[in-house]
């Protein structure tokens, strides 16, 4: 399969997933144990950090620090809330020095913007960005610094578009709107410049940046090597890689590949990503969502969809945590429960049939308006059957589907962040 460049997450293919009013990644209107004395295994084992729920539409950025802080998890047992925050900041900068935001911010991103955006500025603990907000389900920071932004590239100081070529005053704007205190703009300061000068891939090659900024070569990471089948200690660095946002490069860099077309190039796709469930590697996944396919049982079905018709629709990431799967001989491996050595070998088989992955979400726990009974709190199941699609792919209007115009057809299942080693027989 060829590597295709990964797809950008655009704010008007985005639903804001995290509340019940804004518009962003999807807008958001608000079997058994083995014999006895056999050892058993989880399905997976991945370590995730507590459910966070995005209240505008950066559900990539949500997706990538829980892929971070089960990484960072994994090797220091120390369970770390990066600051999600930090990083939009920081995305919101680059679009306005840059020259990319005119009226409006945009929210949207990829795993290649990610990666970029930790070369560049590290990542902060949300205790040292938005201290107020360390403890917090949702960030009510985020989104109003989101609409004091977008009232000033209307009506204020960064509708000039002078302004916006001046990188000390559109850090000044950030700095206000966020309402970031004094001992915050004097860490980033110090290290990026008022004018933002300096960056952590330029300007901090052998030296430290302190000041609660980290850079992605001193964060510590835990990943499986499949080449030798250990885990190896690493740091954030070793699983980002470095490279441009197109191509990420390095021994053991995670790589962005796109879903296959044919049934047999997807069932190896699966395995790998299964392969990496097993060792405990977290993988991300984006997708397209249609919230009409979403049952009450917090499961993704083709069939709920096929039932009621298309609904609002737009993409998503999530980071993947389990999966149940049917045996060749009928057995069913459900999720969350044991499995033998022998049986998850078995679960590798081309002739398995993954029924469902599960992923942790951005949406929070407990959320009544969206679903009543899921099987993990602030989980979904996303059914293959919904996966592999096809569905309607319904037209865009003012940055919203279109249910009643909906010419074309869509694979749900855009592309996963695989770890390095699993990929040669699906394209890296």
């Amino acid at each position: 399969m060829t590597l295709l460049a990964p797809r950008w997450l655009t704010l008007s293919a985005l639903l804001a997933l995290g509340a019940t009013t804004s518009i962003g990644c999807a807008p958001p209107t608000d079997e058994e144990a083995g014999e006895e004395g056999s050892s058993t295994d989880d399905i997976t084992q991945i370590d995730h950090t507590k459910v966070k729920r995005q209240s505008i539409g950066n559900c990539w950025i949500y997706a990538s620090a829980s892929w971070v802080e089960a990484l960072n998890k994994r090797s220091t047992g120390v369970e770390a809330n990066v600051s999600e925050s930090y990083w939009t900041y920081w995305h919101w900068f680059e679009q306005l020095a840059n020259g990319r935001s005119m009226t409006e911010i945009s929210t949207g991103g990829s795993y290649g913007t990610i990666a970029g955006l930790i070369d560049r500025y590290g990542l902060m603990l949300e205790a040292d960005f938005v201290a107020a907000e360390s403890e917090a389900e949702m960030s009510n920071r985020q989104s109003a610094a989101l609409a004091a932004i977008n009232e000033s590239l209307k009506t204020g100081a960064l509708k000039d578009p002078a302004v916006r070529r001046n990188r000390a005053k559109v850090r000044a704007e950030l700095d206000k709107a966020w309402g970031l205190d004094r001992t915050v703009v004097g860490r980033l300061d110090a290290v990026f410049g008022t004018g933002v000068t300096k960056t952590l891939d330029r300007s901090y090659v052998r030296n430290r940046p302190n000041n609660s900024i980290i850079r992605a070569r001193d964060f510590d990471a835990a990943i499986y090597d499949f080449t030798t089948n250990t885990v190896k200690k690493v740091k954030l660095q070793d699983a980002l890689g470095t490279g441009s946002y197109w191509s990420r490069s390095g021994p053991l860099a995670f790589q962005e590949v796109n879903y296959p077309s044919s049934a047999a190039a997807r069932r190896k796709f699966q395995i790998a990503v299964q392969k990496s469930l097993h060792a405990s590697v977290p993988v991300i996944i984006s997708w397209k969502v249609d919230f009409n396919a979403l049952s009450q049982s917090s499961q993704f079905s083709k069939e709920e969809l096929d039932r009621r018709g298309p609904g609002r629709q737009g993409g998503h990431m999530t980071v993947m945590d389990d999966y149940q799967v049917k045996l060749s001989d009928g057995r069913v491996l459900k999720a969350g429960e044991p499995a033998t050595a022998d049986l998850l070998t078995r679960a590798l088989d081309t002739r398995a049939t993954v029924e469902f992955f599960r992923v942790k979400n951005s949406w929070g726990a407990i959320r009544p308006d969206r679903w009543s009974d899921a099987a993990k709190p602030g989980y979904h199941d996303l059914l293959m059957s919904y996966l592999n699609g096809p569905i309607k792919e319904c037209v865009e209007r003012d940055g919203h589907s279109d249910p009643t115009n909906c010419p074309g057809s869509v694979t749900p299942w855009w592309d996963a962040v695989l770890p390095a080693g699993l990929g040669n027989d699906i394209g890296f």
